[in-house]
């Protein structure tokens, strides 16, 4: 087990190899990948854009060599205090990690986030680390609060006071020259999130950025501005001349604009041999059934590129989430709770709404070796939610129905199951079908419920069915009690749950009470 962690656990903590194992990289890729292809044919070009930024733009600054790994003992309790004050020298090392970002301009919070799990082993205090190295003047930690206290606002639909306050300290840090402020608070100015909506000005702030020559803001102008999205925009001049520059983000782009599943690859490859850990995570889920071997090999690079959903991905494997997942086989690795929990962490706290939700529901039910608790499990639920995660917002809107880790508000419950729906995610319905029936946030109507129960069949989701059997045998004010009925819905959610239809229907009988998983 220790070859394991070392194997796994260690790339992930370590901060990043900015200029080293490109040759492992390359060797992944090109194991099963054709070369790079021509690039597509001109199409027409689209209307004519705002003018481009100089081209005579300053080079990306040469990156840091590799610094020693952080170790992690994923078996530490979580400390009583897991405030900074408590971990002075962890602390010390985590400001050091964000300083070390800052000089090299990097959208990259991972090493200081592992530094404050290695600390505490609790994936909160994260936020409060970060509000103290804003509070003395760090630009990535001014950037991480200012952006999820200004996503929680949006979510809530809350005008708190700390809202001005979170769009001052943003705009601070990039009016300093922090790339990551500067795209974050280009989406606030053209949505009008915690500011009044200003496109024009959006628009010259982020033309002034360009001119500094950072990739991400170089990235963003052009897509932007329209000179990148579509298959002819490949061949301008302003898009052919920043991926010359080595800009992955361009050149992932690119990828994806490409025609044929061939060209595309290619372009995946281009953008991964230059560091991309989308590129990197996108080959690794294609070739992911036929070469498993290889497609663990491409996760790995992802993760040491610190992607979020390639952590999430190796995380669930290590926790065996998904027992037809054929990495850990064929890498000759062994499940391990431990270490896919605390990559799982990692990935939620680096953004990844999917490792939020599944953390919420291993709060909620205590599996996994996490301990039951609701007001973690509401916390990772509003997180994912905020990222417009409707599993998430599902979850969250159930938790408020019940009053579960926070108080009680079945109203605004109910508002966000209903977005969850409306977005398409069954359960969803189903959980707006259990509100009906109970008179959660409205007046209590069976009726309704077995309705709404019926378009969750129909969205695919047959344990409606199993539901909508237990309301008709059960009966209501306005729904008279029908064995025969309820048993034709057992027998119909039969055709595709089989014998676990009518098992699922003699237990929730035996109990008595519908009251649903988020």
């Amino acid at each position: 087990m220790k070859k394991h962690l070392t194997s796994v656990l260690i790339p992930v903590l370590a901060l990043p190899a900015y200029a080293a194992e490109q040759s492992d990289t390359l060797s992944a890729i090109r194991s099963f990948l054709p070369p790079a292809g021509k690039a597509v044919a001109e199409q027409p070009a689209p209307a004519p854009a705002p003018e481009a930024p100089a081209a005579d733009i300053p080079e990306p600054q040469p990156p840091p060599a590799e610094e020693p790994v952080l170790q992690y003992s994923a078996d530490v309790e979580r400390p009583a205090d897991v405030s900074p004050a408590a971990h002075t020298e962890a602390y010390k090392t985590f400001k050091e990690r964000l300083d070390e970002q800052v000089k090299h301009n990097l959208d990259d919070y991972c090493p200081a986030i592992s530094m404050v799990l290695s600390a505490t082993n609790d994936e909160f205090a994260t936020l409060a680390w970060m509000e103290k190295a804003a509070e003395e003047g760090n630009l990535a930690a001014m950037t991480y609060v200012a952006d999820a206290r200004l996503r929680s606002i949006q979510h809530n639909k809350q005008h708190a006071p700390e809202v001005k306050e979170a769009y001052a300290m943003l705009c601070k840090a990039a009016d300093e020259g922090f790339d990551a402020a500067v795209v974050h608070r280009y989406s606030c100015q053209r949505a009008g999130i915690g500011t009044p909506k200003n496109e024009s000005d959006a628009d010259k702030k982020l033309m002034e950025a360009c001119k500094r020559g950072g990739f991400l803001p170089r990235y963003l102008w052009l897509q932007a501005s329209g000179r990148l999205g579509q298959y002819g925009d490949t061949e301008r001049p302003e898009v052919k001349a920043e991926a010359e520059r080595g800009n992955h983000y361009v050149l992932y782009a690119m990828a994806l604009l490409n025609a044929t599943t061939k060209e595309r690859i290619a372009g995946l490859q281009a953008a991964a041999i230059k560091g991309n850990p989308d590129a990197l995570y996108a080959l690794s889920a294609i070739c992911s059934k036929a070469k498993p071997k290889q497609s663990y090999e491409l996760l790995q690079q992802a993760i040491k590129r610190h992607h979020a959903e390639a952590m999430w991905t190796l995380g669930g494997a290590l926790c065996e989430l998904n027992s037809s997942n054929p990495l850990l086989k064929e890498a000759g690795i062994e499940p391990d709770d431990k270490t896919g929990r605390h990559l799982i962490r990692l990935a939620a706290m680096l953004n990844s709404p999917t490792a939020n939700f599944w953390l919420g529901n291993a709060y909620y039910s205590g599996d996994y070796g996490i301990r039951q608790d609701y007001e973690r499990a509401y916390r990772h639920f509003s997180q994912g939610a905020g990222r417009a995660h409707a599993p998430s917002g599902a979850a969250q809107g159930y938790m408020l129905l019940r009053g579960l880790g926070t108080q009680a508000d079945a109203k605004r419950g109910v508002l966000l199951i209903r977005g969850a729906a409306n977005a398409g995610y069954p359960y969803a319905v189903v959980l707006l079908a259990y509100a009906q029936y109970k008179g959660l946030g409205m007046p209590a109507d069976a009726d309704k419920a077995l309705t709404t129960l019926q378009e969750a069949a129909a969205m695919g989701y047959p344990e409606a069915y199993i539901y909508m059997a237990y309301i008709t045998a059960k009966g209501a004010p306005n729904v008279p009690a029908n064995a025969e009925r309820a048993d034709k819905y057992v027998r119909m959610a039969a055709l595709d749950m089989g014998d676990k239809a009518r098992e699922l229907y003699d237990e929730l009988s035996k109990d008595g009470e519908w009251e649903p998983h988020p």
